[in-house]
């Protein structure tokens, strides 16, 4: 009977089938894309003593990466939490890219929230990029139903970004020993420490991140 009405419920939307991994073994994490080749996801997931990843998937109003489908597929066969970043260009459309985002990240097979790579202003004035960007970013938290994760450099935030988005989690990268420090005082959820990271099942460089101070991977769980 407790079988039927599960069942039941999940027919009438009141649970989610979708199986998701928060995996919370260790605190660091990775970002890959087609930069990285073809990845030996068991590897990564046997010796690296990562818990998550997140994926390029997107880029401006056209482009998937040619990586992504088997990267997804396989990041979660081998347990890894993993999420999907969309890589923002000023210059071009937020509503076509909002498309090209949410066409190929499906929600239900995803475990963490997506990313919005912010690194350019583009060819736009400081007022139509971050009015545009906002537009964007409060598109995607309603169709995924969840905040994405903004992530940018500590310089750029400093100069462009500080004070505006105050109630969505951050990944900064600053690729120093010292950690990122933020102008406006936001805490952010993760550091990107360095681009030239080394670990089993990808050849060559790899971003690496962890988690800061008391947060959690569960509060990036979609």
């Amino acid at each position: 009977m407790q079988e039927r009405s599960v069942a039941r419920a999940e027919a009438m939307g009141a649970v989610s089938s979708v199986q998701r991994t928060v995996n919370t073994r260790y605190r660091e994490g990775i970002d890959v894309s087609h930069y990285q080749g073809e990845i030996d996801w068991d590897a990564v997931a046997g010796s690296s003593q990562v818990s998550y990843a997140y994926l390029k998937a997107t880029e401006g109003a056209t482009l998937v990466d040619d990586t992504y489908a088997r990267n997804l597929s396989e990041a979660r066969r081998v347990g890894l939490s993993v999420g999907s970043y969309h890589f923002y260009r000023p210059n071009i459309s937020w509503r076509e890219q909002f498309q090209n985002l949410t066409s190929n990240v499906l929600p239900d097979k995803q475990d963490l929230v997506p990313i919005i790579d912010i690194e350019h202003r583009g060819h736009v004035s400081e007022e139509k990029f971050i009015s545009d960007l906002k537009d964007f970013v409060q598109a995607v938290e309603k169709f995924y139903g969840k905040k994405p994760l903004l992530y940018s450099y500590q310089n750029f935030y400093n100069r462009h970004l500080k004070d505006i988005f105050k109630g969505y989690p951050w990944m900064i990268a600053k690729y120093q020993s010292e950690q990122p420090v933020l102008h406006d005082g936001k805490e952010y959820i993760i550091w990107q420490y360095t681009s030239k990271g080394r670990i089993p099942g990808v050849k060559g460089n790899v971003d690496r991140s962890r988690l800061m101070g008391d947060f959690t991977l569960r509060q990036l769980s979609m």
